[in-house]
């Protein structure tokens, strides 16, 4: 058995890509192959049932902070007490935590994965973070936008020694459309919209990054052109009141909904007539690929993550560019042929490039790489 122990900081459902990924490699990697434990920092833990249900033993750290001492201790009381021969981790902060504790409890191998494109840390998160990288022994992106985007000063200090690889996130095919048939249902329990409606969705924590202040700007210019439109913005974050605000000032905020915290994302996808990802930077973009899994036709931005994921498959625009978005979604929703023949070609690539199958096999394939050498 190959013992592996992943650390994250937040193990909460809501927060992100990372955690989804964490939990899908632990359900997927081969029981009578790989043991697998995971620690986390902050949060109520709201994966931890799920992931013991797959039989992964999960540990709370318990921590204050992004600098507590105590808990940090604990971590290493834990590794030392521990029989893992590999350590994953998760950047930025946790990475930091696992990479240093890793080593001073001489686990045998570290994977570390970056989950962002490193130009948009603050600067003491990407000096942190790099300066600890080369504690690991393989440093994962999981595009080739995250991997290519290590500054000269990251490179020179990983050196020849740290070896790099691109593993691209993957979606779980099954899981996702399993929960197709009730579409209706959630939109009738979360919203005001009925499936009838012309609906442009978009997900998302509510953060600077994922610039949803721009669909909402180009909302107005949308109405004017399709008047039965409708917004619906899956999720919640630190930036919902500034965007509901925004969103009255388009005169059209009866027409636009917040649904908050949703606990299940998948069963809202069939419902969008177009599925718009205006963020300003990515490392993947975990609900784009999903949203190809429903065949939804998407409109995302030109960055590098996404000229990967939705290459040609979807309309890019510029980031920042409200009347880009506009036009963009008004083109696909007066062309329902358009609108078909991208949501297919979305969907073959999604199947094809980012099966969590084909992730999980990847990580498998890299632990027993590791492993020998125990």
């Amino acid at each position: 058995m190959i013992d592996i122990a992943f650390i994250i900081g937040n193990l909460n459902k809501e927060h992100g890509g990372a955690q989804q990924l964490l939990f899908d490699i632990c359900r997927h990697l081969p029981d009578s192959e790989f043991e697998t434990t995971v620690y986390y920092m902050f949060g109520e833990g709201t994966f931890r049932e799920e992931l013991e249900q797959h039989g992964t033993t999960v540990v709370d750290l318990g921590a204050s902070s992004n600098y507590d001492l105590g808990a940090f201790y604990r971590l290493i009381g834990h590794l030392r007490r521990s029989t893992h021969d590999i350590l994953h981790t998760n950047s930025p902060i946790s990475g930091v935590w696992g990479r240093t504790a890793g080593r001073a409890s001489r686990i045998p191998h570290i994977v570390s994965v970056e989950h962002n494109v490193h130009s948009g840390y603050s600067r003491f998160t990407r000096t942190v973070n790099g300066v600890s990288l080369p504690l690991a022994d393989v440093v994962v992106g999981v595009t080739g936008a995250v991997s290519d985007s290590y500054s000269d000063w990251e490179e020179w200090l990983l050196g020849d020694t740290t070896k790099r690889r691109t593993i691209h996130n993957g979606v779980d095919v099954d899981a996702i459309t399993a929960t197709f048939d009730r579409s209706d249902e959630v939109l009738d329990q979360y919203t005001p919209f009925s499936p009838s409606d012309c609906i442009i969705g978009t997900v998302g924590k509510h953060l600077e990054q994922k610039g949803f202040s721009y669909i909402i700007q180009s909302f107005p210019e949308i109405k004017q052109e399709r008047e039965d439109a409708k917004l619906l913005i899956l999720g919640d974050g630190p930036l919902r009141e500034e965007l509901e605000t925004a969103a009255r000032e388009t005169g059209y905020d009866e027409d636009i909904h917040f649904t908050g915290y949703v606990p299940e994302v998948y069963p809202f996808l069939p419902n969008f007539d177009v599925a718009v990802f205006p963020s300003l930077w990515e490392g993947f973009g975990l609900t784009v690929a999903e949203a190809m899994i429903a065949k939804r036709p998407v409109v995302g931005t030109t960055i590098p993550a996404f000229d990967e994921v939705i290459g040609d498959t979807g309309l890019l625009v510029k980031p920042e560019d409200p009347s880009a978005i506009a036009t963009a979604v008004v083109r696909l929703l007066e062309n329902p042929e358009l609108r078909q023949e991208l949501a297919e070609q979305g969907y073959k690539r999604a199947i094809h490039r980012f099966s969590i199958r084909q992730t999980v096999d990847k990580y498998a394939d890299l632990y027993r790489e590791l492993a020998p050498s125990l």
